[in-house]
């Protein structure tokens, strides 16, 4: 299946270094082997958002591929964001996600008022991740536990940095960027709440994006302000739809983009 779409085509670039992506024809099934409760790591993919009469058909070939997970995830290729049988999906039970698409070929420089420095491939864990939740079970712990432990394979392979500002020996924010040819993708950019507001994530994106090889980075963001002041601009718009297990609230719940 051919992908038009450059949050799909990082965000499969990115599930092919933990799972498995493959290619049905008119649709594509991510597994993350490792993970099955990791909602937008387990999903299937469209050419187009799914039409009136469709959901349901495709709910049942989604359990078919993956019948080991709870949840359900659709993402759709396309570049406005249509949602197409937004109705039937939400009366399915499905959480409609949308999220802004941008990108800059370079980052304006930004000084840090704290130290901003690589991490060693030790230094990546689910500290920073754990304190900036919403939830605390021992299901989320476990997600970001083994999202960390991916993320230092990557490091380990050459095939991502991730950059930190400390406050003393406190690492208060961070951020990722995984070269993917010649696109960089972020990931996870994180600041404690005390901390935002200073410029320090803008550092981080400048920095990342100083030492990467690649022709442009990319970032899938909910807001574009952080960003914008930083150069990019918003290329895309993207939607997809999650159906959370029972008793899993969704703001609570989405994929670390």
């Amino acid at each position: 299946m051919r992908i038009r779409s450059l949050a799909l085509t990082t965000e499969l670039g990115l599930a092919n270094t933990r799972g498995t992506v493959t290619d049905h024809g008119d649709y594509l099934v991510v597994e993350t082997p490792d993970d099955p409760g990791y909602y937008y790591g387990n999903l299937m993919v469209f050419p187009a958002a799914p039409q009136v009469g469709e959901v349901a058909y495709w709910t049942r070939r989604f359990h078919i591929h993956l019948p080991h997970v709870q949840h359900v995830t659709f993402w759709w290729d396309g570049l406005t964001g249509d949602v197409g049988a937004e109705a039937e999906l939400l009366a399915a039970g499905f959480t409609i996600e949308r999220a802004l698409v941008m990108t800059a070929e370079a980052v304006a420089r930004h000084d840090s008022p704290l130290p901003v420095r690589e991490l060693a491939e030790s230094e990546i864990t689910d500290a920073l991740g754990w304190a900036l939740a919403d939830r605390h079970d021992e299901a989320y712990r476990q997600f970001l536990q083994r999202r960390a432990a991916w993320q230092r394979t990557l490091v380990a392979r050459g095939l991502g940095r991730f950059w930190g500002a400390f406050d003393g020996s406190a690492l208060v924010a961070s951020l990722g960027l995984v070269e993917l040819g010649t696109i960089g993708r972020y990931q996870d950019v994180e600041t404690l709440p005390g901390y935002r507001g200073r410029g320090i994530a803008s550092s981080l994106l400048h920095a990342a994006a100083r030492a990467a090889t690649v022709e442009r980075v990319v970032v899938i963001a909910e807001k574009a302000d952080l960003y914008e002041r930083a150069g990019f601009r918003i290329v895309e718009r993207t939607a997809s739809a999650c159906k959370y297990p029972p008793g899993v609230s969704a703001r609570s719940s989405r994929s670390r983009l």
